[in-house]
C-alpha cells in the first residue's frame, strides 16, 4: 500500500518539472537539427516627404499600410502585410535579412499602368533566436 501511495506523488513531481522546463526543452530539440528557435521582428513601415503642407513645410514620417519583405541567402523571402497603422511583427528563423517595403500608397504610374515599386532603402537586420529587433522601414518619397 505505502508503494502505491508514492507512485502518484512521484509522478505528478516528474510531470511538473517536464511542465516547467517545456520552453528549455523545445530549444534543446531545436538545437538537435529541427527547427531552429525564432527571433522576433517589429517595426514599422513610415512615408516620409510628399507634398508639401502648411507654410510650406515637408511633411514628417508617418504611417503607411503595405507590405514588408525579408530576404535571406537560401530562404524563401517571408512578407508580412502592414495595416494602415503602419505596425508590424514577425517571426523569423536566426540570420541576417535585407528587409524592403512597398505601399499602394507609392506607386510608379508608366504608360497609363499602376504598379508597386519597392519604396525602401534597403535595410539589413540580424535575427537572433529568441530575441526581439526592431526597425524602421521608411519609404522617401519627393
Amino acid at each position: 500500500m505505502r508503494l502505491t501511495m508514492r507512485f502518484p506523488r512521484s509522478f505528478a513531481g516528474v510531470l511538473a518539472v517536464l511542465l516547467l522546463n517545456a520552453p528549455l526543452l523545445a530549444g534543446c530539440a531545436a538545437a538537435g537539427g529541427h527547427q531552429p528557435a525564432a527571433g522576433r521582428v517589429t517595426g514599422r513601415l513610415l512615408m516620409e516627404g510628399g507634398a508639401l503642407g502648411p507654410g510650406g513645410r515637408q511633411p514628417g514620417k508617418r504611417p503607411i499600410p503595405g507590405t514588408v519583405t525579408f530576404t535571406a541567402a537560401g530562404r524563401q523571402p517571408v512578407s508580412v502585410q502592414v495595416p494602415k497603422a503602419g505596425t508590424f511583427t514577425v517571426l523569423l528563423p536566426p540570420g541576417r535579412y535585407r528587409v524592403f517595403g512597398r505601399s499602394p500608397r507609392i506607386i510608379q504610374v508608366s504608360n497609363g499602368a499602376k504598379r508597386e515599386l519597392p519604396c525602401s532603402q534597403p535595410l539589413r537586420v540580424t535575427v537572433t533566436a529568441h530575441h526581439s529587433t526592431t526597425i524602421a522601414v521608411t519609404c522617401i518619397v519627393p
